[in-house]
């Protein structure tokens, strides 16, 4: 993949609304201050939804807004909304979203794939716990189903939708084929220049899809468990390593900002769930995820590996299985976030600096307990 082509992999696609100006004349009403800095903090307000896990892995069920401190960007925070979430006995307060990844799957991995989410769905009997819905991603396009708590109409549907599935996964790209790329028209360097332009698309393509799920969610309102069954989009590794220009970095940082920032709008917990696979691995080992786990401050930091399913899913409180020896026992599992929560808001001081990244850390005043929620989000000057 040469030089002008990683300048291209992420552009912003969104199209802005037009406004529909109103028939009559607008009249100017002048707020306070006090008015103002309401305005402001309901617009602004964060939203954290959060898991509390004693030493046996169950959920903490008894706590109290005193109980937890909320420290944004190091500082504490006063929580102006709390509550907790019953999900047995609000099991409409959570919608589940399974995407299942075709588009990034190899043909082995997605015949495992559909065949943990059968498996899942065959497991119990009456009704699911929470509304789930099924989305197909695959070539490009969604199928999805609507959300419903009834299992056998959620398994028909996810039968009739993967039919006939499967799998548009790329050809993998030796980096060490760059420079045949660059030298070759034909042969090899034109089997590595296809497959880097189809990783670059499937890259592209499918944080859009992500993106649009949660603009798509924010509409429902509530919070949404949305779990990846696949491996994620390709992670452009060998564009990480590259020199990248000013403006690309500051490309890749601003749809870092938009998608971290519609998913936390959206109240999405991200997990990813995916059956081993050998190529992917070797793929993941050339990029430190572990480094970007805390999220991308500046654009001077943004790649494409800043836009990874494994690094977007522990930034919302989700959880990532890239070596799944059970999807059914893994999403299972990933339901139970659903069972017993809380809910904080706080109200984020204006930005100083622009768009900055703020961490988040919630602490609660319990011994032996596991606190999971998102790690942080970007201020909107």
């Amino acid at each position: 993949m040469n030089y002008d082509r990683a300048r291209q992999i992420v552009t912003a696609t969104l199209a802005l609304c037009a406004q529909i100006a109103a028939s009559q004349t607008p009249t100017l009403k002048t707020r306070t201050r006090e008015e103002r800095e309401q305005a402001f903090q309901a617009s602004h307000r964060i939203t954290l939804n959060v898991q509390v896990i004693d030493s046996a892995g169950k959920p903490v069920t008894d706590l109290k807004p005193e109980d937890f401190t909320v420290l944004d960007n190091h500082e504490p925070r006063k929580i102006a909304a709390f509550h907790a979430i019953d999900g047995a006995a609000m099991n409409d307060a959570t919608e589940i979203v399974i995407l299942l990844d075709a588009v990034n799957s190899t043909p082995a991995a997605l015949e495992v794939e559909r065949d943990g989410i059968l498996k899942f769905l065959a497991a119990g009997h009456g009704p699911l716990p929470y509304p789930t819905s099924f989305v197909l991603w695959s070539n490009g396009h969604f199928k999805a189903t609507s959300p419903t708590t009834d299992r056998n109409a959620v398994g028909r549907a996810f039968v009739s939708l993967t039919k006939n599935i499967h799998s548009n996964a790329c050809s993998p790209v030796d980096p060490s084929a760059d420079q045949t790329i660059e030298a070759s028209g034909a042969g090899d360097g034109t089997r590595a220049a296809d497959s880097a332009r189809c990783l670059a698309v499937h890259f592209k393509d499918s944080v859009a899809a992500l993106d649009g799920i949660a603009q798509q969610q924010l509409a429902t309102g509530g919070r949404t468990i949305l779990i990846w069954v696949g491996p994620g989009w390709p992670l452009l590794s060998e564009v990480d390593g590259r020199q990248l220009s000013p403006a690309t970095h500051k490309a890749y940082f601003a749809k870092v900002v938009e998608v971290l920032h519609d998913l936390n709008a959206a109240q999405i917990t991200l997990d990813a769930v995916a059956p081993r696979d050998a190529a992917r691995e070797a793929e993941i080992a050339r990029v430190d995820l572990h480094a970007l786990a805390n999220g991308t401050s500046s654009p001077e930091d943004a790649a494409p590996s800043s836009l990874a399913l494994q690094v977007l899913a522990p930034q919302t409180g989700g959880r990532v299985e890239p070596d799944s020896s059970s999807i059914p026992a893994d999403l299972a599992r990933f339901l139970e976030d659903a069972a017993w929560y809380y809910t904080l808001s706080f109200n984020p001081p204006p930005a100083q600096n622009g768009v900055e990244l703020r961490p988040i850390e919630v602490r609660v005043n319990r011994p032996a307990v596991s606190v999971r929620t998102a790690t942080g989000y970007y201020t909107a000057p």
